[in-house]
């Protein structure tokens, strides 16, 4: 079982780029499912190997202000655990530092 674990795990790194190409096509569902879903990967990926997300965060941060307003409620929430996953893995705080000025309303996160 545990060798099964590592081919998985191998598979999907070597698969990296067509896993995060695939959730960013999902990221516009119209399913608030989907949508709740695609949130939940992206927290898991900066919970376990943030160093894959960071190529794309940008895409990522945006997104995910995107779904802290969505009219879905668990969809939204989900999208509130990724800011504290961000926190977690100690990614640089530079990253925000674009979405967190004060012309740029959009940051202002109910969760």
């Amino acid at each position: 079982m545990h060798l099964f674990s590592i081919l998985a795990k191998t598979a999907l790194y070597a698969s990296m780029d067509k896993y995060l190409h695939g959730l960013f096509d999902l990221a516009n569902d119209p399913a608030a499912k989907v949508r709740k879903l695609v949130c939940a990967a992206f927290v898991q990926l900066i919970e376990v190997r943030p160093s894959v997300l960071e190529p794309h965060m940008k895409n990522a941060i945006e997104y995910m202000l995107q779904v802290n307003k969505d009219t879905d409620d668990e969809a939204a929430l989900e999208a509130c655990e990724f800011w504290s996953a961000y926190c977690d893995a100690q990614l640089p705080p530079e990253i925000l530092r674009e979405y967190f000025t004060t012309s740029n309303s959009s940051m202002l996160i109910v969760c």
